[in-house]
């Protein structure tokens, strides 16, 4: 039984270039997180339908001039930095038959939980930017990709405009009244007149 061949968006040397990782890790302990980028992140942006259709130009050579340039200037700089924040707890363990162990070294000390939270915060705010400067050249750009304006029916993982999350559900936007909250993409058309762009209206209270 044949399967696809996995498709990496970035290289490793695309990979170090872009992040302060240095050349002595072990290429297969980072490897695995690009796919999981491409798959987790990537594709809740542009969705099924472009991430197959450009996982098959990569691996066909059949990418267009302006896919060659949205792959240059907005997939891989997200892909890199999500792979460096999906990666960053594990850089340092090592899984065996034996036990999940922690490498270290006689020059060096590993960072202790709160220093890699506050490390993974500052990686995922990064992450985050691309995602939003992502979401916005595709909402300004309409009718650049057929695979983003018209997706396939039965996508698996539809693509979203949401590029931040706070960790607060906000919930029902227009069911109930409730605090106001702010419609994402900037500049798209919002229910609520009068109130700028961006605003939208819960159940009969205009925010």
């Amino acid at each position: 039984m044949s399967f696809t061949p996995v498709v990496y968006f970035i290289s490793q040397d695309y990979f170090l270039a872009n992040t302060p990782v240095e050349k002595n890790v072990d290429w297969d302990k980072i490897s695995p997180y690009v796919v999981q980028a491409q798959q987790l992140y990537l594709q809740q942006t542009i969705g099924e339908t472009g991430l197959n259709a450009l996982s098959d130009g990569v691996k066909n050579n059949t990418l267009s001039v302006d896919e060659q340039t949205f792959m240059r200037n907005y997939v891989q700089p997200l892909v890199a930095q999500y792979t460096f924040w999906l990666c960053l707890p594990f850089i340092n363990y090592k899984a065996t038959n034996k036990a999940l162990s922690k490498e270290s070294s006689e020059y060096s000390q590993a960072a202790d939980l709160d220093e890699m939270k506050f490390l993974r915060n500052s990686v995922k705010d990064a992450a985050e930017f691309y995602q939003r400067r992502m979401v916005k050249w595709l909402a300004d750009h309409p009718g650049t990709f057929t695979w983003y304006d018209n997706p396939n029916a039965l996508d698996n993982l539809p693509k979203t405009n949401q590029s931040y999350f706070g960790g607060i559900y906000m919930g029902y936007p227009y069911g109930a009244e409730g605090y106001n909250a702010w419609l994402e993409p900037y500049g798209s058309t919002s229910p609520c007149t009068s109130c700028g762009t961006g605003w939208i209206r819960r159940g009969n209270v205009t925010y």
